[in-house]
């Protein structure tokens, strides 16, 4: 065998006596603790980070431990590294998914929440627990998604999708430079693939549309950022970058190693407490955290430090032992407690804590004993690999179905059926001719054509809408949802709906807020003989200005369209629908208006102030070409709240999540405020307050009766939105008739 030309350097530190690093325990251990705090709500906002100090640490153990075995041996055996990265990481997992399908069966609604589970744990048994989640969900922080009791399994697909790879890519770069005498060719190799998957995490971050096709099945460019392997692969090669360096020294200066501990710990609790979710990440703020953490495995490579001390420190290593486990349990056990209990930060955080439990049972009884194990025949350890699949991929299967058929308990086909009979739009068959009007979409006698997904077109009015019985939810319920209006273009050949004569147009503009209202004012309008148009783009109000934050949906191109759409066809009533509460609240860690000059407000009172102004100068534009303005105030928002229907909320017959009708007015009340000041100045300006009509005495609650008024924490349902119907007629008319009165000229009463 030709003799390898690869330095032997052991890459354990000599302090340890092992190539178990205590140090890398503690590091481990320092990851997990920001997760789990960033997910009790604790005040670490870029707790999340936590998980980029896992993949730093992953790429230096693997390419230390396969660097160990080329040296020794003069090749890597894949099967052997595969089977046990098997043991290492399945077992736990599966115990996980097992446990969260049956609980998702008794806890979670089938009208969606379900599914997503299912499909999910189907997902992190087979790899791609990323790619479900960034298809199905989007953003990692959205409301929906933080409902997924597995959506942490991500990040085990990108690792496992990292070890799929990864180690081959090392083995072929070894060998070949053995022979060719080229012992940098691996450190040149994972430097390539570090610098292009950085350079693809940057354009995607930043939203460029580069890949399109990929990063639109992905949900756009920045969740494809955020969740797609090759766009997070360079985290990884950093780590194997070290490793492959500090082979390669035989000796690394004490006083580096000195400076690197403390400043690699710097920078990565700087980024647990100075990072937050409205940046754009990972991108170039994720940086931080993965250099920070190269540092701090650099500090304890050759010498003890005073740093790798520190993080050897017993408590901080016995974590780290349980870190997987832990990782694994902590965001299934919140979400449920979230669910039974009220979602207050103490309950939370001792949900987090409490999750150590199950956490220890699977590290002792599981984790630890399967990782030692080896089995004595071939065949044993083939039945043991598929009965540990076998298992939860059945009970994910049989949770998935069990929620399309609402478990006999819940009718899932009169809800899907009244789904699709939002496809049912304007009776004007004229209207699909002239694209500038805000006429509805044609109909013949099968009723409209939709545009799914894959592009293929199905009939809608005859009671064949295409929608997808995975996502027959409250959510889905809605018409501008159900017609695939939402995130779209302003088109009024897709979200219009009334009369087949109208005596005018009513066009509903805003954030997710107005698809979300949508529906009572279409009714509203109908009642008057209006004809209503909604469009409606997540995260961007329709204001004068852009909101701050990330999103991988441009705000200012669709605000600019909106604005100019209206001004073309002189709607006789523009209806704003924002979630205008959030806008002015800093602390909240969501959106704030740009500033005049497109920066970011600094506080509250310039959060209000650039609120104030952006639509002040909407509404000015609006009523300058005659059009009449009708506010949406902000609903009541029910933090913690997730759709009740469920076999055991059914069986407890829980009662309904309530807020304070007080909390509510004032959490809202800075744009309230500017809302109600333009009202008073223009009476063909109408500032409508949605929350009497939600709320009774001191409380508002997501459900009255059998009728649920909330699809999730801020967007009300259908049943909540028919609700505002009278006060929305109300306000239509009292706008149109002040903006239809000549100056000086008394109203009709």
């Amino acid at each position: 065998m030709t003799e390898v030309v690869v330095p032997r350097v052991d890459l354990r530190s000599p302090a340890h006596g092992e190539h178990r690093r205590r140090d890398i325990q503690g590091l481990r251990a320092l990851a997990v603790l920001m997760v789990v705090a960033f997910h009790a709500r604790l005040p670490v906002p870029g707790g999340f980070t936590g998980v980029d100090v896992f993949f730093v640490i992953s790429g230096f153990v693997i390419t230390s431990m396969l660097h160990r075995e080329f040296t020794r041996r003069g090749t890597i055996a894949l099967a052997t590294f595969y089977g046990r990265r098997f043991l290492r990481l399945t077992p736990a997992l599966t115990l996980l998914v097992a446990c969260v399908a049956v609980a998702s069966a008794l806890l979670q609604s089938p009208f969606g929440p379900q599914q997503a589970t299912a499909q999910t744990g189907l997902g992190a048994m087979l790899l791609s627990a990323n790619l479900v989640i960034a298809h199905a969900s989007g953003d990692y922080f959205a409301t929906d998604a933080k409902f997924n009791p597995l959506l942490n399994t991500w990040s085990l697909s990108v690792e496992e999708q990292f070890y799929l790879v990864f180690p081959t890519v090392l083995l072929i770069c070894w060998w070949i430079g053995s022979r060719l005498r080229r012992p940098g060719l691996t450190a040149w190799v994972v430097l390539a693939i570090t610098i292009a998957s950085f350079w693809l995490c940057l354009i995607w971050t930043n939203g460029d549309a580069q890949f399109t096709e990929l990063s639109s099945w992905l949900s756009g460019p920045q969740t494809a950022a955020f969740y797609f392997a090759p766009a997070r692969a360079w985290e990884f090669g950093i780590g194997a970058l070290l490793a492959v360096a500090v082979a390669r020294s035989r000796d690394i200066s004490r006083s580096i190693t000195r400076v690197a501990g403390p400043l690699g710990l710097a920078m990565i609790l700087i980024a647990a407490f100075g990072i937050n979710d409205q940046m754009p990440f990972p991108g170039v703020v994720a940086v931080l955290p993965v250099l920070g953490t190269a540092l701090a495995i650099l500090a304890g490579c050759q010498q003890p430090t005073v740093t790798s001390r520190v993080l050897g420190f017993r408590p901080f290593v016995a974590i780290g032992d349980v870190s997987y486990s832990w990782y694994l349990w902590h965001w299934p056990v919140i979400v449920f407690v979230a669910m039974l209990l009220p979602a207050q930060p103490q309950t939370l955080a001792i949900a987090a804590v409490a999750s150590l439990i199950p956490a220890t049972i699977s590290y002792v009884l599981v984790e630890q004993p399967l990782r030692r194990w080896r089995p004595r025949r071939p065949i044993t350890g083939a039945a043991m690999g598929v009965s540990t699949l076998a298992i939860p991929i059945a009970l994910c299967i049989g949770l998935l179905a069990g929620a399309q058929s609402g478990w006999g308990v819940f009718d899932t086909r009169s809800i899907q059926a009244a789904v699709a009979g939002t496809a049912t739009n304007s009776d004007d068959p004229t209207a699909m001719d002239d694209p500038a009007s805000v006429g509805g979409p044609g109909t013949s006698e099968q009723g409209p054509t939709l545009t799914r997904d894959d592009g293929t077109g199905t009939s809608g009015a005859g009671g064949e809408q295409a929608v997808d019985p995975t996502r027959a939810d409250l959510r889905s319920a809605h018409k501008a949802v159900a017609n695939e209006g939402v995130d779209t273009d302003v088109d009024p050949k897709r979200c219009s709906w009334g009369p087949r004569d109208p005596v005018g147009t009513v066009l509903v503009l805003g954030d997710s807020q107005a698809y979300a209202l949508a529906d009572g004012v279409i009714d509203a309008a109908e009642e008057l003989g209006f004809r209503t148009l909604v469009s409606s783009r997540t995260g961007c109000p329709f204001l004068a200005r852009p909101s701050t934050g990330g999103t991988d949906l441009p705000c200012a191109p669709w605000q600019r369209d909106a604005m100019s759409y209206a001004e073309r066809t002189a709607p006789d009533v523009v209806v704003i629908a924002n979630r205008s509460g959030g806008y002015v609240q800093p602390g909240l860690g969501w959106r704030m208006i740009q500033t005049a000059s497109g920066g970011e407000p600094g506080d509250a009172r310039q959060a209000r102030a650039s609120y104030a102004d952006a639509l002040t100068q909407t509404v000015e534009d609006l009523r300058s070409r005659g059009i009449a303005v009708v506010i949406v105030g902000a609903v009541p928002e029910m933090t913690g709240y997730s759709d009740q229907r469920s076999l055991l909320s059914g069986v407890l017959s829980a009662p309904p999540f309530t807020v304070s009708r007080r909390d509510s007015e004032d959490y809202r009340s800075g744009a309230f405020k500017a809302e109600q000041q333009l009202a008073t100045k223009d009476p063909a300006v109408v500032s409508f307050d949605p929350i009497p009509a939600l709320c009774e005495d001191d409380t508002c609650a997501s459900r009255v009766g059998d009728e649920i008024l909330y699809q999730d924490e801020t967007h009300l349902s259908v049943g909540g939105a028919m609700r505002l119907v009278s006060g929305l007629r109300s306000a239509l008319l009292v706008a149109v008739d002040a903006a239809q009165t000549p100056p000086g000229q008394a109203r009709a009463p």
